[in-house]
């Protein structure tokens, strides 16, 4: 096998004679002389030391070699046409990757919906997403790992960084109908949260570290995901703040019960959201899409389905 010379125009080639069944369709289509499209397969399989294509029909067939090869030979131009896409891009100021850090409690349904209008608008370029809490997202827009960042679970903003103010998330006070604090009627009393296990998120970030955020309990238990937290709060494992988005469904279904607290009103309270950014980073045309897409939210309310 001699690949040395092996080129992509012979790959294309390769690809139009068994997309079109024939070597004078793909000689059209390439606009090209049949003998031109013959001698570049005749070359190919010379080179990879296999038959791509049974002459002896009417029309040329795929051998079981051909067939395997054409899916390799079809990401090979994938990868190569999206690599021009993005050379392109990047030439005319496009950024190749946007790196997003975002809260937790940012509603997912609003996130994908972001990302999916992105995506059609920048296809060639690529997204790097964390999902953190507290101070770890605003440390990744400071340190310079993320571009931006959405706050959510932090209740104050570092100076030094840009913010455009975004609606705001519902938070409600959740235990399990079979939990302690769940039989009381009315207001818990503060002596009595202060007895129940609280189910708090962790700050993985050196920004905020040690410090608590809205912690009422002298016993809790910390967890870095919100999943975990949701699943030990519906296990009756502590009480906890959830965003409203996340917990519905089961305050529908009584799977979780909204408690009311000095701290905590019956209809939940309102944590502000924010989007943040260096003042000195400069934006191109991919990030300036989500700034300006941000800016625009009237609602984090999860889509209809």
């Amino acid at each position: 096998m001699n690949i040395e010379r092996l080129s992509l125009d012979q790959l294309r080639v390769f690809v139009q004679v068994a997309d079109n069944g024939s070597f004078l369709a793909a000689a059209r289509k390439l606009a090209r002389a049949q003998s031109a499209v013959s001698y570049a397969i005749a070359t190919l399989e010379e080179q990879l030391g296999v038959t791509l294509f049974d002459r002896s029909g009417y029309r040329p067939q795929l051998t079981a070699p051909g067939m395997a090869l054409l899916a390799d030979a079809r990401q090979v131009l994938d990868h190569v046409d999206s690599l021009q896409v993005r050379a392109s891009s990047y030439a005319k100021g496009q950024e190749l990757e946007v790196a997003l850090a975002v809260d937790v409690f940012f509603p997912t349904a609003c996130l994908v919906d972001l990302l999916r209008r992105f995506r059609d608008a920048f296809p060639a370029v690529t997204v790097r997403l964390d999902i953190e809490a507290l101070g770890a997202v605003a440390e990744r827009v400071l340190d310079g790992r993320a571009m931006l960042g959405i706050l959510g679970t932090l209740p104050t903003t570092p100076p030094n960084l840009l913010r455009i103010t975004l609606p705001s998330v519902k938070l409600v006070a959740v235990v399990a109908p079979h939990h302690p604090l769940a039989q009381v009627k009315g207001r818990v009393s503060e002596k009595l949260l202060l007895q129940q296990t609280q189910l708090v998120l962790s700050d993985r970030s050196e920004l905020t570290a040690r410090q608590d955020f809205s912690v009422h309990s002298r016993l809790t238990w910390r967890m870095s995901d919100l999943g975990t937290k949701h699943a030990l709060l519906r296990a009756g494992m502590g009480w906890g703040n959830m965003p409203l988005h996340v917990v519905q469904a089961d305050l529908a279904a009584g799977r979780l019960v909204s408690i009311a607290t000095i701290h905590h009103p019956p209809q939940g309270s309102e944590l502000p959201v924010q989007c943040v950014y260096k003042p000195d980073y400069r934006a191109g045309p991919a990030l300036s899409w989500w700034l300006d897409s941000l800016a625009e939210l009237r609602t984090l309310e999860p889509l209809k389905p």
